[in-house]
């Protein structure tokens, strides 16, 4: 088992591939990183469904769009703020990525460009652990609640996507694991139908990740959790 500092270098030196994300495809590298239930994907192409990937802040999060595009699916991030605010050394870095000619990030005011790269099949990655936007409090564990961010569950109604939960693992020496967890069910995804269901859902196929590697859980995270009115009064 790797000591804290050990850690705290490999997270340092992940932030390295970021900065050349069109290698990741080549023989030299593709191999470092495994995808777990890429099927999903795969079945979501087939019958032409949109695809929203849920995260949370774990892990080298942020290699994830990098990761999917290596493997063949033209992920991109739905971030905050206003895209003409986005920075001169991202767009730089944008245009590193592979399938440049697909956005690599959509913001809160490009929905309707948003929209559209969801109808022509690509998956967008949504965190469910920041602060932006409609919020529901989700079980996590026993004690515990999770404020969960809404806005994937909302766009993959609006939408009728395939919600899927993403997540990543450093596991240690630039080696990585990506796992996609089982899609939300349909029943979940109405508008009839609260939030709750669907953000359990996503939880439930994360929290064993959470549990397997606390160490990689980022302080982001973290803030999401709350406990229970009933539980800390006790």
């Amino acid at each position: 088992m790797l000591t804290g500092r050990q850690w705290r270098m490999n997270a340092y030196l992940n932030h390295v591939p970021d900065f050349f994300p069109e290698r990741l495809a080549t023989d030299k590298w593709k191999g470092r990183c495994r995808i777990e239930g890429i099927g999903h994907l795969r079945l979501a192409r087939q019958n032409g469904r949109p695809v929203i990937l849920a995260f949370c802040h774990f892990g080298p999060y942020y290699l994830l769009r990098s990761w999917l595009r290596a493997a063949g699916f033209p992920a991109a991030f739905l971030v905050g703020g206003k895209a003409r605010h986005r920075s001169a050394l991202r767009r730089f870095k944008d245009r590193l990525s592979i399938f440049p000619e697909i956005p690599v990030a959509f913001h809160r005011d490009t929905l309707r460009n948003t929209a559209e790269f969801l109808a022509a099949g690509n998956p967008l990655l949504v965190a469910i652990d920041n602060e932006a936007g409609k919020q529901a409090d989700a079980p996590f564990c026993d004690g515990w609640t999770f404020q969960m961010a809404a806005g994937a569950v909302r766009l993959a109604v609006r939408h009728q996507a395939e919600l899927i939960p993403c997540t990543i693992i450093d596991e240690g020496h630039w080696r990585f694991r990506i796992e996609l967890g089982r899609p939300v069910p349909k029943e979940f995804l109405t508008a009839e139908a609260g939030w709750i269901c669907a953000g359990k859902h996503l939880l439930d196929e994360m929290i064993p990740h959470f549990q397997a590697h606390p160490e990689q859980r980022t302080i982001d995270l973290i803030r999401r959790l709350k406990r229970n009115s009933s539980t800390a009064a006790t």
